[in-house]
């Protein structure tokens, strides 16, 4: 099975989400993707996510917590 997006927005939305995971649950940034991802709502197989993907999902997460100053 593959990994893929639901939407063209979805991945975006994961970010959000998983920032928001963060923030509010105080989870790590490499849980709250994966929790993020798990649930469905964004992505199709999330067990099959590539190594690349996942590191690239982390990075923004973190990202976003640097410019929101957190």
């Amino acid at each position: 099975m593959k990994f893929r997006w639901l939407s063209k927005k979805a991945e975006q939305a994961a970010v959000t989400m998983a920032f928001a995971r963060v923030m509010c649950r105080g989870l790590t940034v490499e849980e709250a993707v994966r929790e993020t991802l798990a649930n469905g709502r964004h992505c199709v197989h999330p067990e099959a996510v590539s190594d690349s993907t996942f590191a690239r999902l982390c990075r923004a997460v973190a990202e976003l917590q640097q410019k929101k100053g957190a």
